[in-house]
């Protein structure tokens, strides 16, 4: 008996030893894990600025009530404070507390207003979450823009997404002691913090924003249109300006989805004109007093092109061709080119490719190479309706005749902003030369005359000289060949002062019921430009005021 006894000893010490020198960090580890909860503390995104440092999108504190159900004991009783204070019917409430999976949000991005008030309630079963909500101070202003912000502070579109690892910092944690109902219980913390994100500091200008707007939403109103699109650049620099984007629903006007300069492609008609020209000026094909034979109509590839308005067979000089928009003569031109030539020039302004502003969903457009066309296409590509284009590749092209003949890729973002207000300049993208300077010196009259005395005669401005260019095309069917009935994009695009160019724009009007870009833009581009020369304080001779610095000729 004495040796069984000291047996049962002996194995009762080793089993001692066992649990607590050997497995003793296993089972200090089990209760550690027990006993701590890890919390994680969520980094508030970063700010976005407009080029004057205006407040465009920020974040602000707020707080998830969440529910442990398991935790209720009776969900008729505490339902009627939650749902007074977090404007819920009490049915819900009580749904909610008996689902029994131990985690219900009953409120999200809830104010400290809120927090305390339900906190008053003293109900041992509600948790606080941190967390915070993306408010736009301007409203709706630059939604396509901005884009929005899911759960998770996740960037859904837009700059919110494209920025997403800049702006939304790096969440911290914490570890705290619950006790064994799960309730938080006093004790050390090991505190990681979480990182702010950075800001943004975009090239935008708020002002010149709200008047665009305002300009565009009048234009489409009047003229029930389905959509207008508007981007205005600083010439030199390339920095997007303004950037609307807007859909007409039903007899309101609204922001789209999505940002419609840079995801949707369309047929721009006689815009693309300025391809076919520029190329045939500079390879010497033509002069600018060079006549041509125009008739009223012309085939290519067994398909009959005419010009808008009748008229008899004339003889019309290269300047009066572009001023006039005649697609008869520009197509005339264009064969002299060749289709191979007028695909270099189309692709070496920027068109087939996406812009530098690399948007979510940016559409590089529809530009077949010049060895696949048609025999019809050396009729269609060369004014405007062979071929399918973004907005804003098309106010790249003519930004790049302001700049002298050099291509100035865009910008939306100037500068990141860190967590202590410091600035990182974001370096611009490279430029290059796409036309000679003497080429440029021959087609810039052209575009003066357009608004002189051609087709965009409603784009003047007093006392400035506007270049830019019209552009009318029928809508494609979306059932099969063929275009819709009646259905027309309307387009103008130019710069101004004309010699000096500090502002560059395009407004682009979608089935206005005056087809013609010259009748449905051009008014929508000098009401926006008049105001945008007195904001930015440019004089006719392309001058800044003395508000501007030399580094950047068009800041306000």
């Amino acid at each position: 008996m004495l040796v069984l006894a000291s047996a049962v000893l002996v194995l009762l010490a080793c089993r001692v030893v066992q649990v607590q020198a050997v497995d003793g960090p296993k089972y200090a580890a089990y209760g550690s894990d027990e006993q701590y909860e890890k919390v994680t503390l969520p980094a508030i995104r970063g700010t976005v600025y407009d080029r004057n440092g205006n407040v465009l999108a920020l974040s602000v504190p707020r707080v998830d009530v969440v529910a442990d159900d398991l935790l209720v004991h009776d969900a008729a009783k505490a339902a009627p404070g939650l749902a007074r204070v977090l404007g819920l019917s009490r049915s819900e409430v009580v749904a909610r507390l008996e689902e029994h999976n131990g985690y219900v949000p009953l409120a999200t991005q809830v104010t400290r207003e809120t927090e305390s008030k339900v906190a008053a309630l003293d109900l041992p079963f509600i948790s606080f979450v941190p967390d915070d909500e993306r408010i736009d101070p301007a409203g709706s202003l630059f939604e396509p823009v901005l884009g929005i912000v899911g759960y998770g502070n996740k960037g859904l579109s837009g700059l919110e997404y494209q920025y997403q690892s800049e702006l939304a910092g790096h969440p911290g944690s914490e570890d705290v002691i619950v006790g064994p109902s799960g309730s938080e219980l006093p004790g050390a913390r090991d505190v990681v913090p979480a990182r702010q994100g950075e800001g943004l500091v975009l090239t935008v200008d708020e002002p010149l924003q709200y008047e665009v707007t305002k300009a565009v939403s009048a234009q489409m109103l009047a003229q029930r249109a389905s959509a207008g699109i508007c981007v205005v650049l600083d010439t030199k620099t390339g920095g997007v300006l303004a950037m609307v984007d807007l859909v007409r629903d039903g007899d309101k006007v609204v922001p789209a989805e999505q940002n419609l300069a840079t995801n949707t492609v369309y047929q721009p008609g006689s815009v693309m004109k300025l391809a076919t020209i520029s190329g045939s000026l500079q390879d010497g094909v033509i002069t600018p007093d060079e006549y041509f034979t125009v008739p009223f109509t012309i085939w290519v590839g067994g398909w009959e092109f005419e010009d808008a308005d009748y008229h008899p067979t004339e003889q019309l000089p290269v300047s009066q061709i572009l001023a006039q928009s005649s697609n008869v003569g520009t197509i005339e031109i264009a064969h002299l080119l060749g289709r191979e030539r007028l695909y270099y020039f189309l692709h070496d302004l920027g068109f087939g490719e996406k812009t530098a502003l690399d948007w979510p969903g940016e559409s590089a457009g529809l530009l077949p190479s010049g060895a696949d066309w048609s025999a019809a296409d050396m009729g269609t590509v060369p004014i405007g309706t062979g071929e399918a284009v973004t907005p804003m590749q098309i106010v790249d092209a003519y930004n790049a005749v302001a700049n002298g003949g050099e291509y100035v890729p865009p910008r939306l973002v100037e500068a990141t902003v860190g967590p202590s207000g410091k600035e990182h300049v974001i370096p611009a993208a490279r430029r290059h030369r796409v036309l000679d300077e003497s080429t440029v010196d021959e087609l810039l009259p052209m575009l003066e005359d357009v608004t002189s005395e051609g087709t965009g005669t409603l784009a003047q401005i007093p006392g400035y000289t506007v270049a830019g260019k019209t552009g009318t095309a029928q809508i494609p069917s979306t059932t099969g060949p063929g275009y819709q009935s009646g259905a027309w994009n309307a387009t103008f695009v130019g710069f101004v002062p004309a010699q000096n160019p500090q502002l560059t724009a395009i407004v682009v009007m979608q089935h206005p019921e005056d087809m013609y870009g010259g009748d449905a833009s051009a008014p929508v581009f000098a009401t926006i430009m008049k105001y945008a020369l007195r904001h930015f304080d440019i004089s006719p001779d392309g001058v800044s005021g003395s508000t501007a610095t030399s580094s950047d000729p068009a800041a306000p």
